[in-house]
């Protein structure tokens, strides 16, 4: 390769570089989509945030009490902290809603990559609670 040519192919590559690191500050500086309190959708992001954050406990508190998952099994999870979730839509039917969500996986290969995506489901009901 002549000197030429290898100047052209560094430049390029610092570029594609440059990009990929811009690209990488971009995306983990985006600030958190603010959902109205409360709704599905945020009790959904709340839950996901907690998991990612390997806060097991809060992410606990979002579950059925009395149901068979507990802080025990989500520490176990494994969680790919990487995944980006995509709202994708919501239904609510009185005391009860669906949440749909994309969790958008890529690999980490150094000039981009595959990516693929997994669809979740969260099924939600209102908590009784307490009072007079």
């Amino acid at each position: 390769m002549n000197g030429r040519a290898g100047k052209v192919l560094a430049i390029a590559v610092a570029a594609l570089v440059l990009l990929a690191v811009v690209a990488g500050v971009v995306s983990a500086t985006r600030p958190r989509t603010e959902l109205p309190a409360g709704s599905p959708e945020a009790t959904v992001q709340d839950y996901v945030t907690a998991v990612f954050s390997r806060d097991m406990d809060a992410a606990a508190a979002h579950l059925d009490p009395d149901g068979d998952c507990g802080v025990a099994d989500l520490e176990l999870a494994y969680v790919e902290r990487d995944a980006r979730v995509v709202l994708r839509d919501v239904d609510v039917d009185d005391d009860r809603a669906t949440v749909r969500v994309d969790l958008v996986h890529t690999d980490s290969a150094p000039f981009g990559g595959s990516e693929w995506t997994q669809e979740e489901t969260f099924r939600l009901t209102t908590r009784a609670t307490g009072g007079s």
